[in-house]
Order: structure tokens, then sequence, then C-alpha cells
């Protein structure tokens, strides 16, 4: 029934934009997060007493600029998607009202209206300042009350044989899953985009570019029949693994109307495990290309049929079976669905043929499972890229908790474990680290590298190798002695999540907006902070100040005045320590920014002094540095004297040969090198002795290690293992003069083993 006047429809046509100038033009304006334009001089100052800021003033007028309100944003956001999408028919602005009934007060202003070639998307927008909650019950009530009308007055605008789709776009509001809110979403057919998956979505245009919308019309229109006419494909039927599977081929227009990628994103949680990475933008041109100039990819794409329903299965009409085979020809019926074959491998040579010429003229093979379960898609899909670069870490960290979350081996749980709270720590509305972290696909400020890593090393979680537990600790997080794995695992996960995240409020709370963002929620920062907090965790454990039995609320009330302390240490800190943590670059940045936050909290609470602290101190302290260098070049005098003394003893006159001689020759080819471009040079003015170096006082002692008088002095025990040749001359690694920064590293027990190696040495000394 037609609710549109000629008038209405004319009125309406005014607020939507087609061409495609206008469409850009209007994407430039309201992809900026500020309104601009141009005042007389003379009007300036009463727009900014509205708050609007003036720019350098023009020969005629002064341009002004105005930061968009959060919710106006928000619908300009949801529209420029839609463009990017590639939508060119889209509402103008936001006064675009139509009729949905007959009587006059049944119309309705529409926030974003998009039309495509196959669907048009109706979208209410709702935002909010900042993360919070709110129901929607009003609002979503009038959404189910005009969407009936609403889908076909819009038919009568764009066409009866169009899909109309409602969202529901939310920004910073945190709606329940389960709850009444989303229960009457998907009662109703209305899609919630949330900021996950606004997120989602915008990562899918920047790696599918201009073939993004099946994945988008997949993701929309899931299970949703595209016609009730099934594809019918001649088909090989065969079995494998205990799995029946089909062999086929398919034109790849086909294939990407109804394939669907499970990504590894909160959007598509629902279907989990989910395991795929996004597409790679240039690999994507590139198999575009290579197709189009007459290439073609000879191994098959590996499918799966899902089964969400009786009415959406294949089903399989036999033909024929030869006697000696297992294999059965037939035809295959294929429900003609969006985002009913989800593919498992080979997305980047399906979605190469997305803006090829080819994709109508070729086939390509396919080898398709039905009715797989997520977590053997998973395997399957580790197993291909098992070793492929391809696989990103991030995402890698987030299949762990799928793939070992019962495992046999303790190592991998702890890997599940990690990969469970890594998440925890992202999805709790309101906390400093919601949706902060990027997790599988979802790309967000911190990596989660870091708190991988950071959580292996925190001591909050034990360690394991193979099927046994490595150490003893009391300052665990997680119960060993549960034998019920999904319980013990579940805790674990809630108590570890909760206890770092109140660590991390507490950093927040006390913390500059400057600090915060440096020294708390960077890459850089994410690593030191967790292990800091697990090592102050274990000393007050064992300090007694707490328990195995405390609370995790007990636990973060007796961390906060350490924790506060750093803050404080990190509000205030000096610009030569913020210059050199800002500094710190390649291997070992990570662990040196953690000995810096533990020494911030030191110098407050004295007795938190962990032992890697200590040595760093001590590596810091100039007199103990200088002492160590005094040593350094009492041993090596010593050595000197001794190692010509001795090869005296045992070859008497003929000392000066053989592997000697080559040293010799080697360390005065050094000394040419050196100083052989001075006029003054004369080789003989040199004692070639003088030169020798570390490594090859070392080379000499090895090669005559056998004989007793090298042995008794040039074995020297410093407390390390000693049995072997090599380890009983391990001391000779330590006496190197050092170059740079490695001359300054030095910890008292490096001291005290050059005090017994020049002891042991001085014995020795004849006067």
């Amino acid at each position: 029934m037609a609710y549109l006047t000629e008038l209405q429809v004319e009125q309406i046509k005014q607020h939507v934009l087609q061409e495609d100038d206008a469409l850009r033009y209007k994407y430039k304006a309201k992809s900026s997060q500020y309104d601009t334009r141009k005042v007389l001089h003379a009007e300036v100052e009463h727009y900014e007493e509205l708050g609007w800021v003036a720019g350098p003033p023009l020969k005629t007028k002064t341009p002004i600029s105005l930061r968009k309100g959060h919710d106006r944003q928000f619908e300009d956001d949801i529209w420029c998607m839609f463009y990017n999408l590639g939508f060119r028919t889209l509402n103008a602005d936001e006064k675009l009202v139509i009729q949905w009934g007959q009587h006059e007060t049944e119309k309705k202003q529409l926030d974003v209206v998009a039309v495509g070639d196959d669907a048009i998307f109706v979208v209410e927008c709702k935002s909010a300042a900042n993360a919070t909650k709110k129901s929607f019950k009003t609002e979503l009530n009038e959404m189910v009350q005009y969407m009936e009308g609403m889908t076909e007055s819009l038919r009568q605008l764009y066409g009866k044989d169009k899909r109309v789709k409602y969202i529901f776009a939310t920004r910073n509001y945190h709606i329940v899953e389960g709850g009444e809110d989303d229960q009457r979403m998907k009662d109703n057919g209305i899609y919630h985009l949330d900021d996950n998956a606004y997120n989602y979505i915008c990562n899918l245009i920047k790696s599918y570019q201009t073939s993004v919308i099946y994945q988008f019309y997949g993701l929309m229109f899931k299970d949703e029949l595209i016609n009730n006419k099934p594809i019918t494909i001649p088909a090989l039927k065969g079995s494998m693994g205990n799995k029946d599977y089909y062999l086929f081929s398919i034109e790849p227009s086909t294939l990407l109307k109804i394939g669907f990628v499970l990504h590894r994103t909160r959007v598509n949680d629902s279907m989990a495990p989910t395991y795929q990475r996004l597409l790679i933008p240039k690999r994507l041109k590139g198999i575009t290309k290579f197709i189009d100039d007459g290439g073609y990819f000879p191994n098959s794409i590996i499918l799966n049929f899902a089964e969400p329903s009786s009415d959406l299965r294949i089903t399989f009409d036999e033909i024929h079976k030869e006697e000696d085979s297992d294999s059965i020809f037939g035809l295959l019926n294929i429900p003609n669905a969006y985002g009913i074959a989800y593919i498992i491998d080979g997305q980047h040579r399906v979605y190469g043929y997305a803006n090829s010429n080819m994709k109508n003229k070729h086939t390509i093979p396919v080898v398709a499972f039905s009715g797989m379960e997520s977590e053997e898609q998973l395997k399957i899909f580790m197993e291909i890229n098992e070793n492929q670069k391809a696989v990103s870490k991030n995402l890698r960290i987030d299949l762990e908790e799928d793939l070992f979350w019962t495992s046999s081996r303790l190592d991998s749980r702890m890997k599940a474990l990690r990969s469970s709270t890594i998440k925890e720590l992202s999805s709790k509305p309101g906390t400093v680290l919601y949706n902060k972290i990027s997790i599988g696909e979802d790309s967000a400020d911190l990596s989660s590298i870091p708190f991988d890593t950071g959580l292996s090393q925190s001591g909050l979680i034990p360690k394991a190798k193979n099927t046994k537990w490595v150490d003893e600790s009391d300052a665990y997080l997680y119960d060993k002695n549960e034998t019920d794995i999904n319980k013990a695992m579940t805790e674990a996960r809630k108590r570890i999540a909760q206890f770092v995240l109140g660590c991390y409020e507490t950093a927040s709370d006390k913390m500059t907006s400057e600090a915060k963002e440096e020294f708390l929620l960077s890459n850089r920062a994410t690593y030191a902070f967790i292990v800091l907090v697990g090592s102050l965790h274990a000393y007050l454990v064992n300090s007694g100040m707490l328990s195995v039995s405390s609370t995790i609320s007990r636990r973060n009330e007796v961390i906060a005045p350490y924790i506060e302390a750093l803050a404080n240490g990190l509000n205030t800190l000096p610009q030569e320590e913020s210059t050199f943590l800002r500094g710190i670059q390649g291997q070992g940045a990570e662990k040196k920014w953690l000995l810096s936050y533990q020494n911030i909290i030191n110098r407050v609470y004295p007795d938190y002094f962990p032992e890697d602290l200590k040595e760093w101190k001590e590596m810091r302290d100039q007199d103990l540095q200088n002492e160590g260098k005094k040593l350094k070049e009492d041993i090596r005098k010593q050595l000197r004297r001794l190692l010509f003394e001795r090869l005296e003893q045992v070859f008497k006159s003929k000392w000066l040969s053989g592997n000697i001689a080559i040293i010799k020759n080697e360390v005065e080819n050094r000394i040419i090198k050196s100083d052989g471009d001075r006029e003054d040079f004369d080789l003989m003015e040199y004692d070639w002795r003088d030169y020798l170096e570390v490594s090859d006082y070392k080379d000499i002692i090895s090669k005559n290690f056998s004989y007793p008088e090298f042995e008794e002095v040039f074995s020297i025990n410093i407390g390390l293992p000693f049995k072997s040749k090599t380890e009983k001359l391990a001391w000779l690694n330590l006496i190197p003069e050092g170059k740079g920064k490695k001359a300054s590293a030095l910890t008292r027990s490096d001291i005290n083993r050059l005090e017994l190696i020049n002891s042991h040495l001085a014995q020795f000394i004849s006067e």
C-alpha cells in the first residue's frame, strides 16, 4: 500500500543526494570533526561567544570553526561509513522525514538512510559523551512500530524488490548481551551496530576496500535467503577424517555472495570460536591484477557450509557411484543465502575476484564440508597456516583461548588463560582498559602482545613445562589444586582480571592525563606495569601483608599505596629520567621500563627491593664500576705475567713457536692496521705482548690447558658449573676491558667474582 503522495516524494528527494560531486562535498564536511564557515569580521565576536573559534582573518571575512557535538559526530560517522562502503544514494541532512502510515502523525525523521543496489539501510543513532548504560525500550518499541510502514514507503521510492534493513547504532552505550534491549532487537531483525561493530566495519573497509560490500551484506543479512532458488552444481562427494566433503567448482561471483569470513572479532563472537585475519589490501590488488592478466590458482578454496536451520541445509542428489571407488558423483544443492559458506582458507583468492573482469567467467575449485563445528574449522585454519607469517601475533594470542582451554598440557592451558584474561581486561565497560586492547582482528590503542608477555612473567599465573608445574609460589592467582579444569580456569581469569584492572584504576585515578598516556596506556608501559603489579603482589605475599586466602578486593586495597607511589612518581618524573625512558629502544627496553618503575616505588618504600632492581642500581653505581675497572686492570696484568711464565716453564726457549707465533703475527697485523699510517711508525718499538686481547689469552690457555702448569693457575671456580674445560675458563669472560655501556655493566656479585679471580692469580705471582 502506497503511503506517499507525489508531493511527499518530491519533498523527500530534496533531502537525498545522488550526484557524485554533491556526495563528495558532503562527505568532506561530515568526515571533519568541525563545522566551518566564513563570517564578516564584525560578526566574529558574536560567534566566539557561542563557542566558535576564529582563524586568521582573510581579506573580507574570517574563517571560524566549532567542534561538533558527540551526537552529530556519531550520525556523521555512520553516514561516512556507508559512503565508504560504496553507497551513493544517501540522505543529505538530518531533515529527512518519511511518512510511514496513513495518519498525519505517522511520520519519522531518519538519522541515516543509505540505498544500495540490493538493499536499503535505515539507521537510528544514539550517542553518549562517555561510556554508560541505558534502557532503549521506548526507542526500540517506536522503531518496531514504524518498520513495516517505513519499508513500504521506501520500496515505493526505490523499488519493491529491495530489502530494507533497520540498524540501531550506539556509541558509548553498553547493551547487555541477552538483556531486554538485545533480545528486542534480535526478535525484530534489528541489527545492533555498537562500538565494536562500527570499528569492525571500518576495518573491513580498509582491508576489503571496494569489495567490502560482500562481507558487509553477509554481516547484515546472515543466513537470509537471497532468493528461493537453490544453487545446483555438479559435485563429487567423498570422505576423509570421518567427515564428508564435496569437491566442485563454482563462479566467484556466486561464492562472493554466499561466502562469509569468520574474522576474529567481538562482532562475530556469537559464532565463536572464530579465527580469520583481515585481508591485506595490497595483496588483494595484486591478486586481481594477476587474474585479469590471465593468471589462475589451481589449489582449492576450503569451505564449511553452515546449517543454521532445517531450511538452510545443503542436499546431495546421487547420480553415479563406481564399484571400485567410495566417491559419489551427483548434484549439490546449496541454499542461496547470505553468509552460508564460511571461508576457512582462500579468502584472498575469493575476494581477488570481486573487482576482476573474470568473476562471472571463471570457476574456482572448492573443497567443502558441511555442519563442521567451529573448533574443527579453527584447527584446520591453524594447521594450514601453522608455518605462515600471515597470522598475526595478536590473532594467534586470541586463538589460544579456544585452542588450549582444556588442553592436557599445563603450559598450553596457561597460554589459554592469558588469552582469555586479556579479553576480560578489555571487555569491562567503564574501566580504563575497556575496548583499548587489540583482540584478534579488532584494532585498538594497545596491542595484546605486551599484555601476554607481561602476564606470562608477572608471577600471577604459574609457569609450566608440558604437563608439570615449574615452581611453587603463594602469589599465584590460579588454584593448582582445583581438579575441575574449567572451574580453575574461569575463576583464575576472573581473579587476575579483577586484580589487574583494580591496579590500573588506582594508577589512572592518580596520574595526570599526560603521564597516563605515556606511562600507563601505551604499549611500552604495558609490560612494565603488569610485571610490576605481579612483583609487588609477590612482595606483599612473601612479607605477610597478603595471604593465599586474601580476597581480590583486599589485595587491591593493600597494593594501592604502592601503585599510588608509582603514579605520583611518574607525574613528577625529572626531565632526565623522562628523556631516558622515552629514548630507550630495541631489545631490553621493556625490562628497563620495569626497573625504572620499581625504582620509583623503592624510593618511597625501601623494603620493596627486588633482586633485579638491586643489580640494576649497582650497575649504575659509579664507585662500584670504578672498583670493577681497577680489578679488571690488575687481573689482566697478572694474567699477562703468569701466561708467559707458564709458557717458558713448559716450552723453555721454544715457547715462541707454533700457535704462539701465529697469534704474535695476528697481533702485529692489528698494530700495523691501527698505527701503521703514522710517519714515525716502527713496529720494532712495539711489544706485541702489550696488545694481546682477552680472547688471545683464552685461545692460548685453552690450547695448553692439558698441561698441569696451566690448569693449576688458570682453572678458577667462580661459583658457576665447574666440570668441563669451558666451565673452568669461564672467568675469562668477566675481564675484558669493555667498550661503551658494556664497561659499566657490573653488579656487586660481579665485583665479588673479580676479587676472587684476583686473589687466586695473586698467589702464583712470585716476588
